[in-house]
């Protein structure tokens, strides 16, 4: 594709957590351009990028430092919007831009008194994804994003290589209230997806009764912790409720009733990736382990 643009510059650039990125994503793989923060731009200014932003999801920092490129400089430069308020700012932008386009007929409209010469565009939805193989294992794992580890995934990547079986993780993660999906998040995401040869499904959030429903699917739930699994981690204890066998990590804090393999697996001591027949088994001895440790106990405690 012969291209007018050089980049495209994006505020923000993780397209997990941000619509006009994952479309500045999308937009930039097709064009086979690069997509650039804010910050790498302004570091060393390439003419002829589309700038595609909100102006109301800018810092006032990041306008101030694309301001100090594009409206103090000669950088040639394009625009496009995917929300119109005409700020003081965003006018000043629309004026020195050398073409203005609008995410929509309605945001175009917006702009006629300053751009009368911008051009409607439109945002396409995601292309179609075909459906994923089948796999002889399912894996899952759950967890806060601020604690997703990546160095023990790395073990069970290499004891499911050198096992005959073909395996997918599914990895579903929510933030903790006041943090976010940072990038460094998505590059240990990188990593695990690389443990597993590319055979990682990321779910997001999942309610309680889709993780019910994908805890009873998959043949064994993943979780590592940075000292060893202890009695008051939910999705472990969940995990066991269901019958579904938990691969861990164990250490001298973890509750007496986790055990190697007697109620859970311990990665630290796998010397290969457990049969079909010891993962039910281990599954159906955790159902019986944990079954003292439900809501109805720990009421029954605190009201001793």
């Amino acid at each position: 594709m012969n291209n007018n643009y050089s980049c495209i510059v994006s505020f923000h650039t993780n397209p997990y957590t941000c619509g006009v990125a994952r479309f500045n994503r999308a937009l930039a793989d097709e064009m086979a351009i690069a997509l650039l923060s804010i910050e790498e731009f302004v570091i060393e200014p390439i003419a002829n990028a589309l700038v595609s932003v909100k102006f109301d999801e800018m810092s006032p920092e990041a306008t101030v430092l694309l301001g100090s490129v594009l409206l103090e400089g000669a950088i040639s430069f394009s625009l496009l919007l995917h929300d119109v308020h005409k700020s003081p700012e965003e006018v000043a932008f629309c004026q020195r831009a050398g073409k203005v386009f609008a995410a929509n007929a309605e945001l175009r409209a917006k702009l006629l008194d300053v751009r009368p010469d911008s051009v409607a565009t439109f945002a396409p939805g995601a292309a179609e994804q075909k459906p994923a193989g089948t796999f002889d294992l399912t894996l899952i794992t759950f967890g806060m994003a601020h604690k997703i580890r990546s160095d023990r995934y790395k073990k069970l990547g290499q004891l499911l290589r050198g096992d005959d079986r073909s395996a997918q993780l599914e990895i579903s993660t929510a933030l903790h209230e006041g943090t976010t999906f940072s990038e460094e998040f998505f590059s240990v995401n990188t990593e695990i997806s690389e443990a597993f040869q590319g055979n990682v499904s990321f779910l997001g959030f999942l309610a309680d009764g889709e993780v019910s429903r994908r805890i009873v699917a998959a043949d064994a739930l993943v979780a590592f912790f940075p000292k060893g699994v202890r009695e008051n981690n939910t999705t472990v204890l969940s995990a066991m409720a269901h019958g579904c066998c938990v691969i861990t990590n164990l250490d001298e804090g973890s509750p007496s009733w986790m055990k190697h393999n007697e109620s859970v697996l311990d990665i630290d001591q796998l010397k290969v990736f457990p049969s079909a027949e010891e993962l039910r088994r281990v599954g159906t001895e955790a159902r019986v382990a944990v079954s003292p440790y439900s809501f109805k106990h720990l009421a029954a405690l605190l009201n001793q």
